[in-house]
């Protein structure tokens, strides 16, 4: 008799990680911070009344731009250029689909055996709506080829146990799921949704 396999809590997100975008808008912010606190600290004279009183672009710098305005200009157009870039690539980082990988079951002289994420997740999701009490299923996959993970979004009939529906879920689909996939180890993170009671008008 197969031991059945334990059962620990996932961190496998149900959602798209956010935290590159989350990582860059902090330390921007901090910059700004910081930048702001200096500039209120030369400003009030703490660090010398003439340094407060000077202009915000140092008269050197004026000078040197005024004395070299081709390659200054040129300087400018390749900064703002590279900014440009740069947030061109981060909105499209941001806003590009999550990736739902293929996986591969089979590989080699006879020929390649693909199993489409749309058709596992197809396959997970007719599984999961036969189990007791679940009123919805959504699934999807994620993660990459290498390490492929499952998202499970389940709406539940109001009253329904949700014990129940979890030992379940694991024995009738995730553990089919793995033996498909030829797997000991599919990370799955799972949503569940109450329905609630209708309100009923007093009267």
């Amino acid at each position: 008799m197969s031991e059945k396999p334990e059962i620990r809590p996932s961190t496998t997100a149900t959602g798209r990680a956010l935290g590159f975008e989350r990582g860059v808008v902090v330390v921007l912010g901090l910059l700004a911070l910081l930048c702001g606190a200096l500039a209120l600290v030369v400003g009030m004279g703490w660090l010398g009344t003439y340094r407060g009183q000077r202009p915000v672009l140092d008269p050197l710098l004026v000078q040197w731009w005024r004395s070299f305005p081709q390659f200054a200009t040129a300087a400018a157009i390749v900064l703002g250029l590279l900014l440009v870039v740069v947030g061109i690539w981060w909105a499209a980082r941001a806003l590009r689909p999550e990736t739902r990988p293929d996986l591969r079951m089979e590989d080699g002289t006879t020929g390649r055996l693909l199993v489409s994420a749309s058709a596992l997740a197809d396959a997970v999701q007719a599984d999961a709506e036969s189990v007791t009490g679940v009123k919805r299923v959504r699934v999807r996959m994620a993660g990459d080829v290498r390490r492929p993970n499952l998202r499970l979004t389940l709406w539940l009939h109001e009253g329904t146990s949700v014990r129940h529906v979890w030992e379940e879920l694991d024995e009738k689909v995730l553990s089919h799921a793995r033996r498909a996939l030829e797997t000991e180890v599919l990370p799955t993170a799972i949503r569940l949704e109450l329905d609630r009671a209708p309100r009923q008008r007093v009267r």
